[in-house]
């Protein structure tokens, strides 16, 4: 009766083994501190509504660091707050959450209402250095260039949308790790002009770009530029715990809700 018993009690845990290993899995990612947000947002909400859901481990940095972690299988998914271009590694797939914009912003003191597209070609090329160069600008003193590398999601969405190719890149601007930064740097320097995702603005000013504003309505309709995508890429398609993560924040009622909270549907 024991041997019988001994033999019932270790059937039992081999059944109940995986489901534990399964409750305590954990999905990890890193990448845009703007899409770790909204993943952590989503993270939230599928813990609670999802029975034996994974942990989530976040890193927030930039959408290039999520790239390149994804691609060498350092994690599995990185954040991006970009599209994904020629130039980064094969055989990635990107899976969208949502959408969002990248504004073009100045510290509070210095509420400039718009600016024109030769206005920032004359700036990048250091052809306008200083504020009174720029109308509706009541400051006199140095422009202060703030802005992230190239290869950022933030970055990349910049020059492509509102740098010419052939504009030479003469200023030299404050090159920051993340947007978190550069909003940061922007609040607390008057003289600063700079680029942060539509959901970092809110301590800044937000300025027009050729008469349009950088805001959910003109993003939604697509007459703001500069619009992005939220997403996460990973080394071919998604697998198991993350695969059925990213299901649930592309289908289901509750993740919409959660996307339309701070950003758009994708």
């Amino acid at each position: 009766m024991r041997r019988a018993a001994l033999l019932t009690a270790l059937a039992v845990l081999a059944v109940a083994a995986p489901a534990r290993a399964q409750s305590t899995a954990t999905i990890t990612m890193s990448g845009s501190v703007v899409t770790q947000a909204l993943v952590a947002d989503l993270a939230y909400f599928y813990r609670h509504d999802v029975a034996r859901a994974p942990r989530f481990s976040l890193t927030g940095g930039a959408s290039a660091t999520g790239i390149a972690d994804a691609a060498r299988g350092v994690t599995d998914a990185g954040m991006v707050a970009r599209d994904l271009i020629p130039g980064d590694p094969p055989g990635l797939v990107m899976t969208r959450l949502a959408r969002s914009g990248v504004c073009l912003v100045t510290n509070r003191a210095n509420p400039v209402p718009g600016i024109t597209r030769a206005q920032i070609q004359d700036i990048v090329a250091g052809r306008v250095t200083s504020w009174s160069q720029i109308p509706g600008s009541r400051r006199t003193d140095e422009i202060v260039p703030v802005g992230l590398d190239p290869t950022t999601g933030s970055g990349q969405v910049f020059l492509a949308t509102f740098v010419d190719l052939a504009t030479p890149t003469v200023y030299r601007p404050v090159t920051l790790a993340s947007e978190t930064q550069v909003r940061d740097y922007v609040a607390q320097t008057p003289g600063a002009f700079g680029y942060v995702d539509l959901e970092l603005a809110g301590p800044l000013h937000t300025m027009a770009y050729t008469g349009v504003g950088c805001t959910r309505a003109t993003i939604a309709a697509g007459t703001y530029p500069a619009a992005r995508p939220l997403g996460v890429v990973t080394r071919g398609r998604p697998r198991g715990a993350l695969a059925r993560f990213l299901r649930w924040a592309r289908t289901s009622r509750r993740a919409r809700a959660v996307i339309a909270r701070r950003f758009l549907p994708r």
